[in-house]
């Protein structure tokens, strides 16, 4: 092995060595000196024996080349890198805990954000702790603390400023690292961020919410824009008239793009097997993977076998019926899922063990929450009155797994495809945030039910009424008759218009295009 380059940090201070093209420290070397044939140890310090080594920076060795490294092998340009620099330049900023399911690629994103936009990366996944981080909290989590940590990992001297980032992953394993957030936070002066896939944890009892320390982003998979960039359709899907009134050329680009995406979903994987084998069926097959891996894991946080097989049983079967359910209230929501899983499982089950699985779906952004405006009014608001998946492709593998007809997966995909867009503009930071509320929310009026109200930061309320094909939008037509709502909006797989009551849009631009107007 030989060293090829001389490394140093921003204070031009000596750090280590480019061994065989990988960085290791002069402490390391310190032990191993006798693998690299042109270094020597000199008392204590690492010369090399023979030609002068050229000279690299710290950044350049290590985090330029990582960044390259992740970017080559993870090329989707995601929105998400966004929010963190958004995150980054705001002096005041604090710790900032990223939320999102398993799979969704937060651990790529945020290693690309720090390898891009600092010099020295801390990295800890809590998974394998193999330097035992927990020690340096422990011991207090101070300077001097992280200085001996940097050491066993192999990592230059801690430098405690902000060209520094530290990043905690799988937070949630560790019941004494989430809780010594805010005390790291007063210690040390470098950035910091924690992320984990099953944060829902987190609420249990022993886990304590650092309040007043932390900022939170919510990540989700592509988004259907971020889709769209990857073919190079997304300036298409966000400059193309709504209404049809051009000659509907970009609607025939986008529309494919669509029919795909509506059945793969947005998982980083998924999506990269459709590059690769432009199949739908072998896509299902990494969906497969995933949801088991899922359920595998989920089932390390019951306590019971009953537990564990009620939450896989509300999984595959009582949320796929209740989304592909088209009406109703949804006003007994967990008694009738709780029934579904006594019938399927011929077993006694409470509606509090039923409201426990549900709730570890939810947190675990495997499902999401619809709200209902009651009366038509968006005053009588109450919450949870309807699930939906939080990922096409997941909706349609669980679907196509069971036996229901093929109107009722197209209804559903339909809507899943609409209700994860809306759902974005509920979780954007407060500043791009276009609607209020916390999630999208149905209402009824009568007998009469509307897919989806939406309040925008003027008040103004729109009403969206999802189509899969042809029907008449008869409850839309009842809210705008009623003064229920501002503005009503039909979306459906065609080019769009406007009609005398409401206007038509493509489906496919419900929410990356919202409020709908002309530019």
């Amino acid at each position: 092995m030989r060293a090829t380059h001389r490394v140093k940090d921003s204070a031009e201070n000596p750090v280590g060595y480019i061994v065989d093209g990988k960085f290791y420290t002069d402490e390391y070397l310190k032990t191993n000196i006798q693998y690299v044939e042109n270094l020597s140890l000199e008392g204590n310090t690492v010369r090399y024996a023979s030609a002068e080594l050229e000279e690299i920076s710290y950044k350049a060795a290590v985090a330029e080349k990582e960044y390259h490294k992740i970017v080559s092998e993870n090329p989707f340009v995601r929105d998400i890198q966004e929010d963190l620099e958004e995150w980054r330049q705001d002096a005041s900023h604090k710790v900032l805990q990223l939320e999102g399911s398993r799979q969704i690629g937060k651990t790529t994103e945020l290693l690309k954000f720090a390898y891009k936009n600092y010099e020295y990366i801390i990295y800890v996944n809590l998974a394998y702790d193999k330097y035992d981080f927990l020690e340096t909290v422990n011991s207090g989590g101070s300077p001097l603390e992280f200085e001996k940590y940097c050491l066993k990992a192999g990592l230059p001297h801690f430098v405690n400023n902000r060209n520094t980032v530290l990043l905690i992953d799988e937070i949630q394993l560790s019941e004494k690292i989430y809780n010594s957030i805010r005390s790291l936070y007063s210690e040390i002066d470098c950035d910091m961020i924690v992320t984990g896939s099953y944060l829902g944890q987190t609420l249990q009892a022993g886990y304590f919410l650092p309040a007043g320390t932390v900022s939170y982003i919510h990540m989700f998979p592509l988004s259907f824009s971020e889709f769209c960039r990857i073919y190079d359709k997304e300036e298409i899907l966000k400059s193309m008239d709504l209404f049809g009134d051009d000659n509907g050329r970009a609607y025939d680009e986008i529309l494919p793009l669509y029919h795909v995406y509506r059945q793969i979903g947005g998982y980083p994987e998924v999506v990269r097997k459709y590059r690769e084998k432009e199949d739908i069926n072998s896509c299902y097959d990494v969906i497969q993977s995933l949801v088991e891996t899922f359920q595998r894991e989920s089932g390390y946080y019951f306590r019971t076998s009953k537990e564990a097989l009620l939450f896989k049983t509300v999984f595959t079967e009582a949320i796929k019926s209740m989304c592909s359910e088209k009406r109703g209230s949804g006003n007994k929501l967990t008694e009738k899922i709780t029934n579904i899983a006594k019938q399927s499982q011929k077993m006694l089950v409470s509606r509090d063990e039923t409201a426990s699985a549900i709730t570890w779906l939810v947190y675990s952004g495997i499902i999401g929450e619809c709200g209902l405006y009651n009366n038509g009014d968006i005053r009588q608001y109450i919450p949870a009155r309807r699930l939906y998946y939080m990922d096409c492709g997941i909706a349609a593998y669980v679907g196509r797994g069971a036996e229901v007809d093929e109107s009722s997966i197209e209804g559903l995909l339909t809507e899943t495809f609409v209700y994860t867009e809306l759902y974005r503009l509920y979780k954007k930071v407060y500043s791009k945030k276009a609607v209020k509320g916390e999630t999208p929310c149905f209402s009824l009026y009568s007998q009469y039910e509307l897919d989806f109200v939406l309040v925008d930061k003027d008040n103004t309320v729109y009403g969206v009424e999802v189509k899969t094909g042809d029907g008449s939008p008869e409850s839309l037509r009842i809210f705008i008759d009623r003064h229920l709502i501002d503005r009503g909006t039909v979306a459906k797989p065609v080019k769009g218009g406007h009609g005398e009551k409401f206007d038509t849009i493509p489906i496919f631009a419900v929410g990356c295009r919202f409020p709908y107007m002309h530019f």
